[in-house]
């Protein structure tokens, strides 16, 4: 942390020789002046204690250039100070001290710091002269060129050992220049991007007037995403913006909201030493910052933290995925508030002090790096964020490579920058801005230029390397490639430093000396500073938190180089030692996050130790409403399991993981899609040739649900008759002869067998327990009592009993509310509005359509959303004559549904689409579309739609002529279809027909 101490000087003289009252005023404009410097650069007034003031830089919220934003307050404050003149001709004068160092900070009463920091700033503060800026070495080290200093000699200061060095801070040589604790690289110039600069200044403009936008900046690693990012912040000026990083990992790509929780751990400072209510006293302080003081938001934001809240909030109680949703909308509240710097209820909290002589709206920079790592739900909540238009003032400043598939569209709000390599001048002009000591041989420069292929990384780092050597490159110390290149400066590193970034590249990007010692050799504790100390000195690995405990690689490309230097035997050992180290040593981060040991035990070889870990991280991902990142660590876990040695253990590890992947996979794709069938037949095939055949029934119901999805529906016919079987085979058993009955519903219902399939899913809901079949929900991922009264209510109205159907649908959906299961609540939606169609309820199919639309694109159920478009699409037209816009709907409707891989249920929905075409006068195109379903139903056998599609033929050959249409040949077509619907049994069925006949033909 950076400390900045300022004391008004002679201020007990002053106060003897003028008004109490004029005293008063005085100390108040000069405490507020403070204050709304101290906010103007992110500082944080800790204390104020009649004339003297600390203002820390680091806390709260550490940033990056928190030394720089120190000097510039300090500068501010000798300028702005002395204007005050608590009388005529008598301006204050001040004096300031600057350290910077490790301290402890505690938030049990107020803000206290221990630690020389503090001290030491007060001290320098008291050796300068008045209107001094006195600042301590190691401040001056980090703070670089970008400021100009004048040496004051060492000094003896009370408290301290020895001398101690003072430099006296004179100028800013550069005000915008906040950045320059990176390197000396990036505190020149940039080259070669100055278009793409503008493009982002250009940007901003949008934001400061109010706007929320986004702009992506991709490119290959090396090429400058991070720095022009950091070049376009240096830009800005200090005051009038807040500055926040979020950075993606590569091994937290299926782990929810990772950025954001690492953002919010560090802002609110929580520490693993802090007890529960210190952690919701720190996270409570930081959400206040936002103007976020409602205690739900404050509960939904420390449970995805792991911050036990007790009683201090009401029980969250709501189904995983909605408090996900719900999350999300905080967390969206949270970054909109810190643009906006609304100071909420909880400003007694000594943590939003700084704020409160803010003003103004201040625009907020969210830089999220390396988005190609980023996990959906984060990807989800960049889009909410980006939703907010004209909410609030935000810039999404983002970075990825190539191969990231941006979701957004470019638009006025939105842009995309592409990064090129430089130009052959471009590379000459970094290699003389870094090499600005020593004067480059001519030949040397060639080499450079050629050997680095424009790459800005590239040039920085071979250049470094020559000026250090100080000898002309040949072929064996000059590499080809980065890789090489930067091998070379590992190299150069003491062997215990190299083994140490080598164990921490195994840990990945950012890592922690905690987890790092406890994976190093038992015995290697000097060893282990020895490395970490090599580590920091050669500019390869930075801290990343204000105590210094977390570290990370300087840029990605040194991770993966010095990862891709470990030997394979060696590397696997060293992820086994990390694993174990994790499962012994650091069991609470496991259990949040199973996905850690799932990949370091893949990595080290141990596949089959790893399954059970990648299978407790997707059920964790499922219970907290996250399927698609469950679906990926289920992948990740199959695909380990193909190192594994083929057997009897490594298939029944993998059944147990596609057991959980195959109902995942049908959420989230369809039961028609192609990856759920893979998944299924492969689990369905494992079932059957393990011993005692484990999970053959879930396996085979599963196997059964994608082929009627898929409408092959002899197939299906046959794999029910097992179900069945299996179901008599095991007497007693509810679950069984529940699910097979269910099955049996839903295929019946399609081949055209509505009695049949009313009998089966009579008994299939008679049997339904809630309480004791909840336990069934992740096996099937499927609730037997709300989808089974879904067919049921659909058999019934087939059936010729309307009420009776509209009855059952109502009880489905009355018992999903009572559930915490989205997707069922989906299903019970399509029960009430498909009825509601059937029965030719306009007003009941419009109101559900719409509401179940709504619903299933907050969670992401693409089949029920198409489904719904067609009812809502019929509803329109029919309901409100509104039948080009109600064919438009249908229509993006079968066009959805098809993409979800269903091949079921699409003659029902030509009979709606090709009765709105006729409406319309498309007569002769509806008779292609229904000819084609029909075509499709004698290949598949999906009877139960073939007689109101029959009737909407009847109606369309009405319309043309002789001889291949007329009232003869419609009156036929209207005879077969009420033939085929008597036949059926199908009451609901005839009396449509018998309607579109007096319609049609009066």
């Amino acid at each position: 942390m950076t400390v900045l101490f300022c004391d008004l000087v002679n201020s007990t003289e002053l106060a003897q020789r003028i008004d109490p009252d004029d005293v008063l005023l005085t100390m108040q404009r000069y405490h507020d002046t403070v204050r709304l410097i101290a906010a103007r650069f992110g500082g944080f007034v800790a204390r104020i204690a009649g004339d003297g003031v600390d203002v820390y830089f680091g806390y709260p919220v550490a940033n990056e250039d928190d030394v720089a934003r120190a000097m510039h307050a300090a500068l501010a404050l000798a300028g702005e100070v002395p204007r005050i003149e608590p009388a005529p001709g008598e301006p204050l004068a001040l004096r300031i001290g600057i350290a910077t160092g490790m301290v402890a900070i505690s938030v049990t009463q107020g803000v206290a710091v221990a630690g020389a920091t503090p001290n030491l700033a007060s001290r320098i503060q008291a050796a300068v002269p008045p209107g001094c800026i006195g600042v301590a070495q190691s401040t001056r080290r980090i703070a670089g060129r970008q400021f100009e200093f004048e040496e004051l000699g060492e000094h003896v200061l009370k408290g301290f050992e020895k001398p101690v060095a003072i430099s006296a801070l004179r100028r800013a040589r550069s005000l915008d220049s906040r950045s320059a604790w990176r390197g000396r690289d990036v505190s020149l110039p940039m080259v070669g991007r100055d278009a793409e600069l503008a493009a982002l200044q250009q940007h901003w403009q949008r934001v400061i007037a109010g706007r929320t936008c986004g702009a992506l900046v991709v490119g290959d690693p090396g090429l400058g995403k991070s720095r022009l990012i950091t070049a376009f912040d240096d830009t800005l000026p200090a005051q009038g913006h807040t500055l926040l990083r979020l950075q993606c990992s590569p091994f937290h790509v299926n782990s929810a909201l990772q950025p954001f929780v690492e953002h919010m751990k560090t802002a609110a400072g929580l520490t693993g030493n802090d007890t529960p209510d210190e952690q919701l006293d720190k996270l409570e302080a930081q959400l206040a910052i936002a103007g976020i003081d409602e205690p739900r938001e404050c509960a939904l934001v420390a449970a995805l933290l792991g911050v036990s809240f007790g009683e201090r909030y009401p029980p969250l109680g709501m189904p995983p995925p909605m408090q996900l949703q719900l999350t999300k909308e905080a967390l969206k509240h949270y970054f909109a508030g810190l643009a906006h710097h609304q100071v909420g209820t909880a400003s007694e909290h000594s943590l939003t002090r700084y704020f409160f002589g803010l003003a103004e709206e201040r625009a907020l920079l969210v830089i999220v790096e390396d988005l190609h790592w980023i996990d959906p739900t984060s990807l989800e909540l960049l889009g909410l964020l980006l939703a907010n238009g004209g909410t609030a003032p935000i810039l999404l400043l983002m970075t990825a490579r190539p191969g990231f598939e941006s979701p957004w569209a470019e638009s006025e709000d939105f842009v995309r920058l592409p990064l090129q390599r430089l130009s052959d001048a471009d590379a000459k002009a970094i290699v003389a801005q870094q090499s600005t000591l020593v004067e480059l041989p001519p030949q040397w420069l060639a080499t450079i230029v050629e050997r680095t292929d424009g790459v800005p990384l590239f040039i920085e780092e071979m250049t470094r390397m020559l000026v250090e050597k100080k000898r002309a490159p040949s072929a064996g110390d000059v590499p080809d490639t980065l890789v090489d290149l930067l091998t070379e400066r590992m190299d150069r590193l003491p062997p215990d430093g190299k083994a140490m970034m080598q164990l921490a590249s195994i840990i990945g990007r950012e890592f922690d000396r905690g987890l790092l010692a406890a994976a190093a050799a038992p015995d290697s504790e000097i060893l282990l500073q020895d490395g970490l100390r090599s580590m920091l000195e050669s500019g390869l690995v930075l801290p990343s938190s204000a105590d210094g405990e977390r570290l990370r690689f300087k840029h990605a490309l040194v991770e993966d180089t010095a990862y891709a230097s470990i030997p394979p035997k060696r590397c696997a050992e060293l992820h086994g030692r990390v694993a174990e180290a994790l499962l012994s040593r650091f069991t609470d981060r496991v259990e949040l996050q199973p996905e850690l040991a799932a990949r370091h035990l893949s990595r080290a070889g141990d596949a089959m130790r790893a399954a059970p870990w990648w299978q407790a991280a997707g059920g964790q991902a499922l219970s907290r409403g996250a399927p698609r990142e469950a679906a990926g660590h289920l992948r990740a876990g199959v695909e380990a399991l193909k190192s594994a040695p083929a057997g009897l253990d490594r298939d029944a590890a993998e059944l147990g993981l596609l057991s959980m992947l195959g109902p995942t996979t049908m959420v989230l794709l369809g039961p028609g899609s192609a990856e759920f069938g893979e998944v299924q037949e492969r689990a369905y095939g494992l079932s059957q040739i393990l011993p005692g055949q484990p999970r053959l029934f879930p396996t085979s119901y599963g196997w059964c649900l994608f082929n009627w999805g898929r409408a092959r529906l002899k197939t299906t016919t046959r794999l029910v008759d097992q179900l069945l079987h299996a179901s008599a085979e095991r007497e007693g058993d509810p679950e069984a002869a529940m699910a097979a009955n269910n099955m049996a519903g839903m295929v019946h219902f399609h081949i055209g067998q509505a009695q049949a399939a009313h009998k089966h899913l009579s008994v299939s809901t008679a049997l339904y327990n809630p309480q004791r079949d909840a336990a069934l929900y992740p096996v099937y991922l499927m609730d037997f009592g709300v989808f089974g009264r879904f067919y049921l209510a659909l058999a019934t109205q087939v059936l010729g009993f309307p009420d009776t159907a509209r009855r059952i649908a109502g009880e489905a959906l009355l018992l999903a509310e009572t559930l915490t299961q989205p997707h069922t609540m989906g299903f019970a939606m399509l029960a009430n509005f498909n009825t509601a169609v059937m029965r030719g309820d306009t007003e009941d199919a419009l109101t559900m359509a719409e509401r179940c639309i709504e619903f299933s694109s907050q969670f992401g159920f693409p089949e029920f959303i198409a489904m719904a478009r067609v009812a809502r699409g019929w509803a329109l037209a029919h309901g409100q004559q509104r039948w080009a816009e109600g064919l438009a709907d249908v229509q993006a409707g079968l066009e959805g549904w098809a993409q979800t891989g269903f091949e079921n249920w699409q003659p029902w929905f030509t009979t709606l689409e090709a009765e709105i075409m006729g409406q319309l006068g498309q007569q002769a195109r509806a008779l292609q579309r229904i000819d084609q379903q029909l075509a499709r139903i004698a290949g598949n056998g999906e009877l139960q739609f073939k007689s109101p599609l029959m009737a909407e033929r009847a109606a369309a050959l009405a319309a043309l002529p002789a001889p291949a249409g007329g009232s003869a040949e419609a009156a036929a077509e209207f005879d077969r279809a009420e033939a085929l619907a008597r036949q059926q049994g199908a009451a609901g069925w005839s009396a449509r027909i018998a309607r579109r006949r007096r319609q049609t033909l009066g």
